[in-house]
């Protein structure tokens, strides 16, 4: 192709040169012309072989640069550029240098381009808030279960003064304590064996502070996150410093089956109740069942039809009778 070049720009020169007396230029003048010539074809097949790229656009700005600097030096050197064919054969020459010069840099042009047009991310709405777990809750156990759901969002924060507090626990005397300590590690492995949620492990402490809540409360604080708990004081003090709490206990009620007067079901009759002659039994979700004259029906299931509601404190409370 370079061959091409070479014969097409000694033809066209030559072309120049035999025709002068016909176009009425000297010598001089018909090889700057046809310098002129092959520099535009040049020029514009530079252009043509990059129009689909960043390429094409840094060459074209870089020549309308180069253009006004060329014809700004030409105007202030006039003296030297008073033949119009050494005007016009500068004019191309700059024009040729200003496409190279600007395609060498159609990296610079390249990267504002991409950056004018990259779609901007959307603004989520709604953001998904760490949330820091307690004592009380690994402890507690639903919260792994919960997670398995999948209706939690956001990292869990377990704090080392957490976990340390968990250890001493789990190394408890007493029988009881150590077994709850034992099940809250259980839980805390579960959750790190988990992929739904990511679980940190925050070394964060607050040696100035001394109760492990007041320590859970200024780490909720300092990272912007909500708190899991069970613990009735620790919502109430939370709640205080305007940090909002997930009560394992309410969400747990919230979720328990709702029942109306005279709806039925069955239910397994398996222990006597306060009263004389009632029956008790559980729901799936751990809602305690009160059957009236059901003494006599331990050990069985029987259909029965809802009489009343009383919801405690502990919990709601269903009241029925035999269905007859």
């Amino acid at each position: 192709m370079w061959i091409f070049r070479i014969l097409y720009a000694i033809f066209i020169m030559a072309a120049f040169i035999f025709i002068r007396d016909r176009l009425g230029i000297d010598l001089t003048h018909a090889v700057l012309y046809s310098f002129g010539v092959i520099f535009a074809i040049v020029f514009i097949e530079t252009l043509i072989s990059d129009i689909k790229s960043y390429r094409f656009f840094s060459g074209v700005i870089g020549a309308i640069v180069f253009l006004i600097i060329g014809y700004s030096l030409a105007s202030i050197f006039a003296a030297y550029f008073n033949n119009d064919a050494l005007r016009l054969a500068f004019y191309f020459f700059v024009l040729y240098l200003g496409v190279n010069t600007g395609q060498k840099f159609s990296w610079v042009i390249e990267g504002i381009m991409t950056r004018l047009m990259a779609k901007q991310p959307k603004h989520q709405k709604y953001t998904s808030t760490a949330k820091a777990l307690d004592t009380s809750t690994l402890i507690d156990g639903r919260i792994a279960d919960i997670v398995d759901t999948g209706l939690l969002e956001g990292a869990l924060i377990i704090p080392t003064f957490i976990l340390k507090e968990l250890q001493n626990i789990a190394d408890s005397h007493d029988h009881l304590r150590r077994q709850k300590g034992r099940r809250g590690l259980n839980v805390l492995k579960r959750l790190q064996e988990q992929t739904i949620l990511p679980v940190d492990i925050n070394n964060t402490d607050f040696s100035d502070i001394g109760t492990v809540d007041e320590k859970l409360v200024a780490l909720a604080k300092k990272m912007k996150a909500d708190i899991i708990t069970t613990d009735f004081n620790l919502l109430k003090v939370a709640e205080i410093q305007n940090i909002k709490v997930l009560n394992l206990n309410n969400l747990s009620m919230a979720m328990r089956q709702t029942v109306l007067p005279g709806e039925e079901f069955e239910i397994s009759v398996v222990k006597e109740g306060k009263e004389s002659n009632q029956g008790v039994g559980y729901l799936d979700d751990g809602t305690m069942v009160v059957l009236e004259n059901g003494r006599k029906l331990i050990g069985r299931t029987v259909k029965v039809i809802v009489t009343s509601l009383l919801q405690t404190e502990s919990g709601r409370i269903i009241f029925t009778k035999v269905k007859s």
